[in-house]
């Protein structure tokens, strides 16, 4: 039986799960202790695509995580990190689970007015790499970070909200220490101010992950970012190392395999809802940046 990806909001989550601690639609906080497989999550049932900040510290219990087709083990003092838009699964090993969990809106990150800046190398690695391992010592200072916005969230304040905002910020300049602690090499990074280009980076990222089911074509980025096809070509090799199409290319296919893998579509349904003009077309450039036609690659799985 094919497994449909669920398009999950923190609205979503918290009518599915109405004991999670919460504000209105931007946050859900999460500490409960929870055997497997017993009282398996219904969250846990799909994969899933978050509109929000996913972070996930593991106290207890083993899980093989699936995050944008990868697969990583998560254990005891493991943290993961998925950002909106990420396609995740997880599969729980039988036993006890523990894990403390936030997820927020990108709204609600916004408006904490926190310098995301200097976070860039760091997420910018997380693509690749979501998961950290850490110390015990570095579990225990998160902790305590972590059950300060709990609580907060639990209670009736007036100004819960904005309380939270300042203590969601505190824990994560404690995690970027943390991270950095890990990665010294990053620091020097994010010392740096964001250069024009990095800012334009940012931008193209933010409107590929929109855009790509419906657009492959270069010039319509460049356009979007007032530049010359040209230009914008050469500002984001030189950020990235990759050029533009690589990048568009890069979220094309990660989102046909998506579909291929856990949608009940069909060859041909994916391909218009990729908006290519024929299954033929979109077969041969499946087939291009993967080695496997889509065929291949739905048999294999």
């Amino acid at each position: 039986m094919e497994q449909e990806i669920q398009d999950v909001s923190i609205k979503r989550i918290q009518e599915t799960i109405p004991q999670l601690l919460g504000i209105d639609n931007e946050l859900i906080i999460d500490y409960t202790e929870y055997s497997m497989p017993n009282d398996k999550h219904p969250i846990h049932r799909y994969p899933i695509r978050f509109d929000g900040l996913y972070i996930g510290l593991r106290e207890k219990g083993q899980a093989r995580f699936s995050i944008n087709l990868k697969e990583f083990e998560v254990e005891h003092n493991d943290l993961v990190i998925c950002s909106p838009g990420d396609l995740v699964q997880a599969s729980l090993q039988d036993g006890i689970h523990l894990v403390q969990s936030m997820m927020v809106s990108s709204h609600f990150l916004k408006e904490m007015y926190i310098s995301l800046n200097s976070f860039m190398p760091f997420f910018a690695e997380r693509k690749d790499h979501p998961v950290f391992h850490l110390t015990d010592d570095e579990v225990e200072e998160l902790k305590a970070y972590f059950l300060l916005i709990k609580d907060n969230v639990g209670g009736d304040d007036y100004f819960r909200a904005d309380t939270t905002k300042r203590l969601l910020a505190a824990y994560l300049y404690k995690l970027g220490s943390i991270l950095y602690r890990h990665r010294p090499e990053l620091q020097a990074e994010a010392s740096k101010p964001l250069k024009r280009e990095e800012i334009l980076f940012k931008e193209f990222i933010r409107l590929v992950s929109e855009h790509h089911r419906k657009e492959r074509r270069v010039d319509f980025y460049a356009e979007l970012l007032f530049l010359s096809p040209k230009h914008f070509s050469t500002v984001i090799k030189k950020v990235s190392g990759k050029t533009a199409g690589q990048w568009i290319d890069e979220y094309v296919v990660l989102e046909a395999k998506t579909l291929l893998k856990y949608s009940a579509m069909s060859i041909q349904e994916v391909a218009y809802y990729m908006n290519f003009p024929n299954p033929s077309f979109f077969g041969k450039y499946f087939k291009q940046h993967t080695g496997m036609s889509p065929s291949e690659y739905k048999t294999q799985m």
